[in-house]
């Protein structure tokens, strides 16, 4: 068995999609198939990355190379070239605004920089329709601790200290409101 060696994540977002992401994927797909390499990169859609006024995007994992515009037409020089060649092709990489600099790697972009992800800290690193990536990579662990390790009365402490509030307009603290509910007997 062969074990996958890289990743090449493809935008799935709404905007990414519209400009052909899918179709990127499939150009993918079929070029490792032609040089053999099918089984040792896999090619996800991915959830969106959050740039897509640059997109379509392509992310090159483990080196964390960010190509942006990409066509289907390109799949054939990126896996040319990144894939078989370990070259970047600077062409696809994002260009600073400011420095005029090519940047391949998106955690020195400013538009990453800044960012500190929590509930979206997965989007591009995983195939959104696929829940074992998503336990893989942590997800449900608040849930499961919630579950088998906390009291209800210690779920109701937490979320009052996160300061959740509901979306009904209002914005009624949810902690409130579950303090409020569990103080009734069930029936």
């Amino acid at each position: 068995m062969t074990s996958i060696k890289m990743h090449i994540l493809v935008c799935g977002g709404t905007g990414c999609v519209s400009s052909r992401s899918l179709a990127i994927v499939d150009a993918l797909r079929s070029e490792l198939d032609v040089h053999g390499l099918a089984e040792e990169v896999k090619v996800v859609a991915a959830g969106c990355f959050g740039f897509c006024e640059k997109g379509p995007i392509v992310k090159i994992s483990p080196d964390n190379t960010f190509y942006v515009q990409v066509t289907p037409e390109d799949a054939k020089e990126i896996v040319a070239e990144h894939i078989v060649k370990g070259r970047k092709v600077d062409r696809l990489l994002y260009v600073d605004p400011k420095a005029h600099q090519h940047i391949s790697d998106s955690k020195h972009m400013d538009f990453y920089k800044k960012q500190l992800r929590v509930a979206l800290r997965n989007c591009g690193f995983i195939d959104p329709e696929n829940i074992g990536e998503y336990i893989a990579r942590d997800g449900y662990m608040a849930l499961g601790k919630a579950l088998f390790e906390m009291t209800p009365k210690d779920v109701v402490v937490e979320i009052k200290k996160s300061g959740l509030r509901g979306r009904g307009g209002g914005g009624f603290p949810t902690g409130l409101k579950w303090e409020i509910a569990a103080s009734y007997a069930a029936d």
